[in-house]
């Protein structure tokens, strides 16, 4: 019979292997090069800079950072770092984004279950908020527990021992309860599946390799994070409900009549302190040009300065000793004003401020108004004073109208400087943006994520594009892009409650890779015995084949991004076993043709003919399995299963085409005898 001509073959078969190596570079540099060593070392340098660098701006530091700071800031050698390790940490970065990655149970990483807050969804989900509502919601959380499942029949029951109508609150007016119940319940069901998508939207952008978003049962969602190291910070994004909120802050004249009534509250003087009336509350949405945070140029100044001179008069201020002012004017005496006009509050009066706000009677006398809280402090002469401001309850604009957000160096031209993330609305909220800033020019307009105030730019002129900025100050870029993840993967339709958190540890996924390695050597190693001992020379041909069959699945698993776990290697030890099957089934149909005194070249090509149907057909129904178990599976299944068929569909090319190759080189037309 006629050699064949494998020219192209050989060619073909050349061109895979230099893929594969070429795709497996990065994960050697990453695990095994003596790089690594180096690398890390660098990596430990920019992180305890990027630290120091925040704690000097006196910024809240992570359990990471300040375990950097301690075991490190007293080593000169990682205080500084050079052009050419900064170069070589991006190069290794690059190399790691292209390298096979490591799932949760072989890297360790972070195991979390969470919840939908189910308070703060009805919240949300109110039609108006008063202290009614605040009082209902307690109750049913002391009447509830954390038992989700009967949380919509307890909101039911104290509904109606408080004989409050649920459609005072939510839905329709003339709506049954039976409705409003079924209408939260489908909101709740909602959320988890809208929590699902934003999750996955946030860490994928988070650059966590492969993790797991996967619901339990009707309320709680699990989330693996493999790799994770700076757990504050994937818990923090993980957590961030990221409720954006446009609201029109307070004028002077009503901040001051507020602050006086809540001192009269306190100070128990006036019984029949009224509510006084507030303004109607606008029914448009608001937004924002350029934003810059408002920052006091020099030191805090006294509270009496805050206000006009006919109420320093009026409390005589300047004759009274602090005490007495203290006990006439308990509110009003923790407050402290900056020169820039803001309203605020030293770190150790934060607590009592906000005792006071919680009040009862204090919060019937803001009515339509609140107290928000700056997000971060600031510092003057070594003390932290926390900006409050008062707005109004219902936001003109909120979140969910953005498209677009990111994370950018603020111009030169910008007075606060530092990180800002520009964003972008839709054509709904951009032309709500507009109407609302055309109506309220002259007034401030308060930016506020998660009930934490970002800024109050003054709206100068009616914004048409729907388009602005947030402006962090002296934020890190960590901070900015963080933020831009969260406004723009979206917003969560409640916060999440951390039910269960578990840090599995460098150790555990070291003791996994080591019995997975030594699981997947021990077989490896019985199936290259049993190969060369039964079949010779043919038997190390497969053995071969079998190596390449490693070789090529690892770097598809690299190529494309996929995750290796433990259940991964055990698909992979499985794959080597149906590998193997193959060519012992092809082995086998050789023999038997050479007993029928066939030649040597007709024998091979009989037996690789023959054996293929068989071989198909059994690889095609593994393969199917595995798409059945990828489908429905979830986390580590999922792992093994797709390992699993990119082993199958590399086997069948490793078995068929490499052990042919292999077999024609030394068999020729000529050749009597084939060690097989």
């Amino acid at each position: 019979m006629k050699e064949r001509n494998n020219k192209i073959r050989w060619i073909i078969f050349a061109a895979l292997l230099s893929w594969a190596v070429y795709a497996l570079i990065p994960t050697y540099r990453t695990y095994f090069s003596s790089e690594k060593a180096v690398v890390e070392k660098i990596k430990i340098k920019n992180d305890l800079i990027k630290a120091v660098a925040k704690q000097e701006r006196g910024e809240k530091l992570t359990a990471i950072e300040r375990k950097l700071i301690r075991d490190y800031k007293d080593k000169p050698e990682y205080l500084s770092l050079a052009k050419e390790e900064i170069e070589k940490l991006n190069e290794f970065e690059k190399e790691n984004l292209r390298s096979l990655r490591l799932g949760l149970d072989l890297q360790g990483g972070m195991h979390l279950v969470l919840e939908i807050d189910y308070e703060q969804l009805l919240k949300n989900k109110a039609l108006k908020k008063d202290k009614q509502l605040d009082d209902l919601l307690a109750e049913i959380k002391s009447v509830n527990g954390n038992d989700k499942e009967s949380y919509f029949k307890d909101v039911l029951s104290v509904f109606n021992s408080r004989n409050v109508p649920l459609n005072s609150y939510f839905g329709r007016s003339g709506d049954s309860n039976d409705k409003i119940i079924d209408n939260l319940d489908s909101a709740a069901r909602r959320g988890i599946v809208t929590t699902l998508e934003v999750l996955r939207n946030r860490i994928d952008q988070f650059g966590i390799a492969e993790p797991s978003i996967q619901p339990r049962g009707k309320h709680r969602i699990i989330v693996e994070l493999p790799g994770v190291k700076d757990e504050e910070r994937a818990t923090n994004l993980v957590n961030q409900a990221a409720f954006l909120e446009f609201k029109i802050v307070a004028d002077n004249d009503v901040l001051q009549k507020k602050i006086d009534e809540i001192d009269a509250i306190i100070k128990n003087k006036s019984q029949d302190t009224t509510v006084s009336e507030t303004p109607e509350e606008p029914k448009e949405d608001a937004p924002v040009e350029e934003v810059k945070a408002e920052t006091p140029e020099t030191d805090a100044e006294d509270a009496t300065k805050l206000f006009s001179e006919t109420d320093k008069d009026s409390v005589s201020a300047v004759s009274e000793s602090e005490a007495e002012f203290a006990k006439n004017y308990p509110f009003k005496s923790l407050l402290t004003g900056g020169r820039s006009g803001n309203i605020l509050v030293n770190e150790k009066n934060r607590l009592k401020v906000t005792e006071m706000l919680k009040n009862d009677n204090a919060r019937n006398v803001l009515g339509n108004y609140e107290f928000v809280w700056k997000n971060k402090p600031e510092v003057y002469n070594d003390e932290q004073f926390w900006e409050i401001m008062l707005v109004e309850k219902k936001a003109v604009l909120d979140g969910t109208s953005i498209i677009e957000a990111n994370a950018s160096l603020a111009s030169q031209s910008s007075a606060a400087g530092g990180w800002e993330v520009p964003f972008e609305l839709d054509r709904d909220g951009g032309r709500i943006f507009s109407e609302v800033t055309g109506k309220n020019i002259g007034k401030r307009l308060a930016i506020i994520l998660d009930n934490k105030l970002y800024m109050a730019p003054n709206i100068q002129v009616r914004i048409p594009n729907g388009r602005g900025v947030i402006t962090l100050g002296g934020g890190t870029a960590e901070e900015a892009r963080d933020l831009a993840i969260v406004l723009k993967a979206g917003a969560l339709e409640a916060p999440l409650e951390i039910m269960e958190k578990r840090v599995i540890g460098p150790s555990l996924g070291g003791d996994s890779i080591r019995s997975g390695v030594i699981s997947a050597l021990l077989g490896f190693g019985l199936v290259v015995i049993f190969m060369i001992f039964w079949y010779k020379l043919s038997g190390f041909f497969a053995v071969i084949a079998l190596l390449l069959n490693f070789i090529f699945t690892l770097a598809t698993l690299g190529m494309f991004k996929g995750t290796l776990t433990l259940p991964g290697i055990a698909g992979l030890v499985l794959t080597m076993g149906m590998a193997v099957d193959a060519n012992i089934i092809i082995f086998e149909r050789i023999k038997e043709e050479m007993k029928e005194k066939n030649t040597m070249m007709n024998a091979i090509n009989a037996g690789y003919e023959r054996a293929f149907t068989t071989i198909f057909d059994s690889n095609l129904t593994t393969f199917i399995a595995g798409i059945t178990l990828y489908q429905f599976g979830t986390g580590a299944v999922k792992g093994f299963a797709l390992t699993l068929m990119i082993g199958i569909l590399w086997s069948m090319y490793t078995a068929v085409v490499v052990t042919r190759l292999l077999s024609d080189l030394y068999v020729n037309k000529d050749t009597k005898k084939l060690s097989i």
